[in-house]
């Protein structure tokens, strides 16, 4: 038996292809035409229902898809509001931890620096503003958690609020590991004349016996 050309097999596909659309067609009009006698049967008011109900299930199949879609793009969005609220936090949690990091790196400088005499060093701020002290007084040292604690009150008599700010201000930007403890200023009589009273401590770490032998070594 001679082989079937190819524009024989193309033929033959063609003529299943339109079998099945004929059929598939026929199934069709056969669902349709029961439907159509079956709408015909109603009488009116159930046509109204019917429409109705047609119109609500086609309704529901156009406009469900595009809720699930707006939700989804809605979801979505609140995603990526969340993430981006989140690396905002993290950004700014990272931005305190490196202030913490420049504080903390600041104060071992600092402590790293021996206290000076607070007696001496209150005095001597006070001469650089040309400010005089009426009263000096040192309380008693304390060992508070391996830190030597020195404690001193000063007293301003009649000063000026300028250099007595600029004085503070002076105290607070050394470098050496002092602190203001209190401030009281005063106010008796009219003008820029004013009683302060200043508090200082100091904190200098006590050298434990490592330290002590560490020293001696060198």
């Amino acid at each position: 038996m001679p082989p079937r050309r190819a524009d024989e097999r193309n033929e033959e596909k063609t003529v299943t292809a339109n079998e099945l659309m004929a059929t598939l067609a026929s199934k069709f009009d056969s669902a349709t035409s029961g439907l159509r006698v079956a709408f015909e049967g109603l009488n009116e008011r159930e046509r109204r229902l019917a429409i109705g109900l047609a119109v609500v299930l086609g309704s529901i199949i156009i406009l469900l898809p595009v809720y699930l879609m707006t939700t989804a793009i809605s979801d979505i969005d609140s995603e990526n509001q969340q993430i981006s609220t989140l690396l905002r936090e993290m950004s700014k949690a990272e931005g305190k931890l490196a202030e913490r990091e420049a504080q903390r790196a600041a104060a071992i400088r600092r402590y790293a620096n021996p206290a000076p005499p607070l007696g001496s060093f209150v005095e001597a701020q006070a001469s650089e503003q040309q400010l005089s002290l009426r009263e000096v007084t040192d309380q008693p040292e304390k060992i508070v958690d391996g830190f030597k604690r020195q404690h001193v009150r000063a007293t301003m008599p009649k000063v000026g609020l300028r250099p007595a700010i600029l004085m503070f201000a002076s105290i607070k930007n050394s470098q050496l590991p002092v602190a203001i403890e209190k401030i009281q200023i005063e106010n008796f009589r009219s003008g820029d004349t004013y009683n302060v009273q200043l508090g200082l401590i100091s904190y200098e770490k006590t050298k434990g016996k490592k330290d002590e032998d560490e020293e001696k070594n060198r």
